[in-house]
């Protein structure tokens, strides 16, 4: 049975209202596979969340960036008439409203755009859309990777185009003036996310940018990623304005990048994240011990003050993209790297200056604060020395049919 397909774009025209960077065929695509998803039922998908943010399940339906836009899919049998009502057919999108209360027809809404949901169903049960497309979002199609690649090369030239031009007494908002100017000359539309933090600042996964002077010999790090067409690059780099590093700062940015590469190198098509994950974490374990920075190697709660986040995520139009609904729906044991994903790896280690003076809250259940304290007096010595810096490294990877990768970062100085 042929699939209908009704656009009502009034005055704006297709070339306004889509993305240009994707074919019409490619959207369609992805509609298709949404209603043989769902089989039958009324989906509406507003462009609108509630905190006014574009919803990207509606963009990844249609590729339009704009407000006040719903798609209305009316699925029978695993073929749907779609429909896309504009701002200013509020009229038309309501009486569709009505007949599907009317017909007590099943429900379909994204709970991304809770105000609308509150509007026209207020108290109706439905189905989550968002949760449907989590597993359809983590798998990449060949337009979206062509556009993440060009996202991630834009992300690494800004980087790349700022290593050229730092110099000492630069502060963080510089640096990050550098990358930007960069970014929007290679063509991108904006920047997902930014960090430049320095010292220990940058001890805070995900600080945010400040006006403060990194010391010439300070370490800092940059975690960034540009915007091609709302995908997204995401790249962290480790660096000082001076291009040299301390010995103690050379070895724990050793100690990462060595858990970087054991990471990817792991992320082919079959492998299980969870297990490549732990082989990265490992390799942390094991050198830190070899410092003296952990006492117990097999101590679940010495790994946890070591290792305070996953060390990867998928990416696309969002930074962490349906990657905590991925994580939430799809237990480890089933978690595996599929042809078409892109994903992150992004090893760290920390030392804020004031790691050991107390126990951190994260660790409450899984260790006393007496037992805790007495770790701290014994690693302490050791930890001054590393006191004040961090190293995160993040790379974007691309898992293929063949059983390998291609790291769409490696063009990013290390």
């Amino acid at each position: 049975m042929k699939k209908t397909i009704c656009l009502t774009l009034l005055a704006l025209s297709a070339a306004t209202l889509f993305a240009q960077n994707f074919s019409e065929a490619a959207f369609a695509k992805r509609r298709e596979l949404f209603a043989r998803e769902v089989r039958t039922g009324v989906a509406f998908i507003p462009s609108t969340m509630k905190d006014g943010k574009l919803n990207k399940n509606f963009y990844y339906f249609t590729g339009i960036d704009q407000p006040g836009y719903v798609y209305v899919f009316d699925i029978q049998n695993r073929v749907a008439t779609t429909t896309l009502f504009a701002p200013d057919q509020l009229a038309a999108l309501e009486a569709v409203i009505e007949q599907t209360k009317r017909e007590k027809k099943r429900l379909i809404l994204s709970a991304f755009s809770a105000d609308f949901n509150q509007k026209y169903f207020y108290q109706a049960p439905f189905e989550n859309a968002d949760s449907i497309l989590v597993y359809k979002r983590a798998v990449k199609d060949i337009e979206e990777i062509a556009v993440i690649r060009e996202a991630c090369r834009i992300t690494a030239d800004g980087i790349k185009y700022m290593y050229q031009n730092m110099r000492p007494g630069m502060t963080e908002q510089d640096l990050f003036n550098l990358m930007e100017r960069k970014f929007i000359a290679e063509g991108g539309n904006g920047i997902a996310f930014q960090e430049v933090a320095s010292g220990n600042l940058g001890t805070t996964p995900h600080a945010d940018v400040t006006d403060k002077v990194p010391g010439a010999n300070e370490m800092i790090v940059v975690d960034i990623g540009a915007l091609k067409d709302q995908y997204t690059g995401d790249i962290t780099v480790s660096f000082t304005l001076s291009g040299k590093f301390t010995k103690e700062q050379q070895t724990i940015y050793d100690i990462v990048y060595k858990s970087l590469e054991t990471g990817v190198k792991g992320m082919v098509m079959g492998n299980f994240h969870a297990q490549v994950e732990q082989s990265a974490v490992q390799v942390i374990v094991d050198e830190l011990y070899k410092l003296g920075l952990i006492t117990d190697s097999e101590s679940p709660w010495q790994r946890a003050f070591w290792i305070q986040h996953g060390f990867g995520h998928h990416i696309g139009l969002d930074t962490h993209d349906v990657w905590y609904d991925y994580l939430r729906m799809i237990p480890d044991d089933r978690r595996v790297y599929m042809p078409g994903m892109i994903m992150t790896f992004e090893p760290a280690i920390y030392f804020p200056k004031e790691g050991l003076d107390a126990r951190p809250q994260r660790l409450a259940r899984l260790v006393s604060e007496e037992e805790f304290m007495a770790f701290a007096r014994q690693i302490k010595p050791i930890y001054q020395k590393y006191a004040g810096f961090a190293v995160r490294l993040e790379e974007d990877i691309l898992i293929k049919g063949d059983g390998t990768n291609e790291n769409l970062t490696k063009m990013t100085l290390k």
